[in-house]
């Protein structure tokens, strides 16, 4: 008896070790806020997610979606790849933007990838204009099911908190 309330106890004390051992999965809506705590001040910005309520705040359509990425208002095949996401862009024209992209499976993350390097691209198109917009420094992280896509003043922080949440 005591030979198996030991083996049990192992058991169960290896089990609380290796299940602590995981890494959290914070969502898309958690990791969106916790890189917005990295800042101390930010300019007015929407946020959008995937499934809101048509007419309410933060809902988008997938073609809205689509022009966002692409300038294009179709509904991309993309769209059915992702299982949420948390758009944050500046409403003023300092091009501060944080997109957090959850895929419903890791081997679909490369396409959506491809989708935040065209984002990516046109946020960069104001590099010809003057002042130190986040848009010209716009960075992805990728890992998992995540992609992020970040036009902040301090890339950085941010993907070095993504490194040790993801």
């Amino acid at each position: 008896m005591k030979k198996t309330a030991a083996i049990i106890s192992f058991i169960t004390v290896l089990t609380v070790l290796f299940s602590s051992c995981g890494r959290k999965d914070y969502g898309a809506d958690g990791l969106a806020f916790r890189l917005l705590n990295l800042y101390d001040s930010l300019p007015p910005c929407s946020q959008f997610i995937k499934n809101g309520e048509e007419y309410s705040p933060g809902y988008i359509s997938p073609e809205d979606f689509s022009f966002l990425y692409t300038g294009k208002r179709e509904k991309l095949p993309e769209w059915d790849l992702i299982d949420s996401f948390r758009l944050i862009i500046s409403d003023s024209t300092e091009f501060f933007e944080i997109h957090v992209i959850k895929v419903r499976n890791s081997t679909d993350a490369e396409r959506i990838v491809k989708l935040a390097e065209r984002r990516q691209a046109m946020l960069e198109l104001h590099n010809k204009e003057d002042g130190d917009f986040p848009a010209k420094h716009a960075d992805i992280f990728a890992r998992g099911r995540y992609i992020v896509l970040l036009a902040t003043y301090d890339n950085e922080s941010a993907i070095r908190m993504l490194k040790r949440r993801l």
